[in-house]
């Protein structure tokens, strides 16, 4: 006897509904571990850029106090050719203020200067034109003077007159 009009048809394990949600989860689950890996590949890859930036910063660094360094060396070196540029100028004026001093009269042969002497080697008529004429501004300069005079052939003076600053405010190199 038969109690139903359908054929028994054999039930499946899985349904299809279950099928459907077990894909899904699958799907989701290789989605979330696919941006996990990439995540982990971005971590990684940020990391070894970190590492070279840092290198890098650390080259850039020593490059830039190398250059601070170079500057400084410059900001010396053209401070020290400020000076001696004064320094050539003043004395530049005080040779051209020297031979401004020198009358027609005299005429120099040679003339030394050092930092606190002048020694002038020359040719004058009379020693009385050289004292008057020269000496005079020579002794007004500088606080020692001595010169010594030799008779030429021809009647005239050779002479040397060494003047000395003892104080270091009055001339310089």
């Amino acid at each position: 006897m038969r109690y139903s009009f359908t054929k028994p048809h054999p039930k499946p394990l899985v349904s299809l509904f279950t099928k459907i949600w077990i894909i899904f989860i699958l799907f989701v689950s290789f989605i979330l571990i696919t941006f996990g890996l990439f995540l982990l590949f971005q971590i990684h890859s940020y990391k070894k850029e970190t590492k070279v930036e840092h290198a890098q910063r650390i080259v850039l660094e020593s490059k830039v106090s190398q250059m601070d360094q170079n500057i400084e060396y410059l900001l010396r070196q053209k401070a020290q050719g400020e000076e001696i540029y004064s320094r050539n100028t003043l004395l530049k004026d005080s040779i051209k203020n020297l031979f401004d001093l020198v009358p027609d009269q005299i005429t120099l042969k040679r003339v030394v200067i050092k930092k606190d002497s002048l020694i002038i080697y020359g040719k004058t008529p009379t020693k009385d034109t050289y004292n008057f004429l020269l000496a005079a501004p020579l002794k007004s300069i500088f606080s020692t003077n001595s010169t010594m005079f030799y008779l030429t052939k021809n009647g005239w003076y050779n002479f040397i007159s060494t003047n000395k600053i003892t104080q270091t405010d009055g001339f310089s190199e």
